[in-house]
């Protein structure tokens, strides 16, 4: 079986924040200007997947859930 250069990654340790950060408060429309800060601490309270291609951030996804009856799927964008 061969193996996949992409990975996913749901460990907060492993997101990319810079990455993160610039996509969201510079191209997408629902949070342009976000403070760094305030992403950091909005990641930290919910459920992240990052994906992965030979190492570098290429998607991320963000769920903000209660872990046992509501998930909200928000912050979805995978780089060109």
């Amino acid at each position: 079986m061969s193996s996949s250069p992409f990975r996913i990654s749901s460990e907060l340790q492993d997101q990319d924040l810079d990455v993160i950060h610039r996509y969201l408060s510079e191209q997408a429309p629902w949070c342009l200007g976000i403070p760094k800060a305030t992403l950091a601490q909005a990641l930290a309270h919910s459920l992240c997947f990052g994906a992965f291609l030979d190492g570098a951030q290429v998607g991320f996804a963000r769920v903000v859930t209660d872990r046992t009856t509501f998930a909200y799927l928000c912050d979805v964008f995978v780089l060109p």
